[in-house]
């Protein structure tokens, strides 16, 4: 009996993977692209930077690489259009959700800025110069960064928390599972911010899909994404601009 079940349930899970590679098979070129990009090329990418860091190997100049960022961003949002138009999905959506979640949200952004000021008050000297790496350490790369806060927030949201999920789903991904897939191939994907970034990576894409499933769109989750990426360089930027400084006369002190 035993053997019997565990024969039934072996059957029952190689028919899913069946559906799931045919469903796969029979969407657009640009879709499966699209697929390629958002669940392989992008948590292997985070992975690749979180190596590189690691190994202690001298990164591109900070304008160098969030010019970078700005432009596979764009790439990736192109993508996700083109994917959309060819299967026929509407990304944004027409709802825009009760006033009462947007004030709950904008409530839960201002504990972001109390928490992240105190954080960000007693952090010790490794993590600020780990920060440093990632986030902006000067006023003059604060317009890069604002950038970079409007296009991650569109075009991951269009992608992650739109198209990726809605394609899971019509390939015979239950919604949790879709949600889980799409949480840990974003969460991975930001790999470079160490293990601890991508735990909260990943509390946070599912704040965005609860976000996406309360206002069925994306306009509350790209607003909260975008605003969350703001708060965080706001903070960080005059902190870390201190601290390089300090830095930088210790070096001179000491040569």
């Amino acid at each position: 009996m035993q053997n019997a079940a565990q024969q039934q349930r072996a059957c029952a899970f190689c028919d899913l993977i069946s559906a799931i590679m045919k469903a796969f098979f029979e969407l657009s070129v640009a879709a499966r692209y699209f697929l390629f990009i958002v669940l392989i090329f992008v948590p292997v990418s985070g992975v690749v930077g979180y190596l590189r860091i690691r190994s202690g190997k001298p990164l591109r100049p900070k304008r160098q690489r969030y010019r970078v960022i700005i432009v596979v961003q764009f790439i990736v949002l192109l993508v996700t259009l083109w994917a959309a138009h060819r299967e026929g999905i509407v990304l944004l959506g027409r709802e825009w959700g009760s006033p009462a979640i947007w004030l709950i949200t904008a409530g839960y952004a201002g504990l972001i800025i109390w928490r992240g000021r105190r954080a960000w008050a007693r952090m010790s000297a490794d993590r600020m110069e780990k920060a440093r790496r990632l986030l902006p350490d000067d006023p003059s790369l604060m317009r890069l960064w604002v950038r970079i806060a409007a296009m991650a927030a569109i075009s991951e949201e269009c992608a992650f928390r739109g198209l990726a999920y809605q394609l899971l789903v019509r390939m015979s991904f239950v919604p949790a599972l879709a949600v889980l897939v799409c949480v840990v191939c974003f969460a991975i994907g930001h790999m470079t911010q160490g293990w601890r970034g991508v735990l909260g990576t990943f509390l946070l894409a599912l704040i965005f899909h609860g976000l996406v499933f309360a206002t069925q769109s994306l306009y509350l989750a790209i607003a909260f994404h975008a605003a969350f990426n703001l708060i965080v360089g706001s903070i960080a930027m005059p902190v870390l601009s201190r601290f390089a400084k300090a830095q930088e006369v210790k070096q001179v002190v000491e040569v």
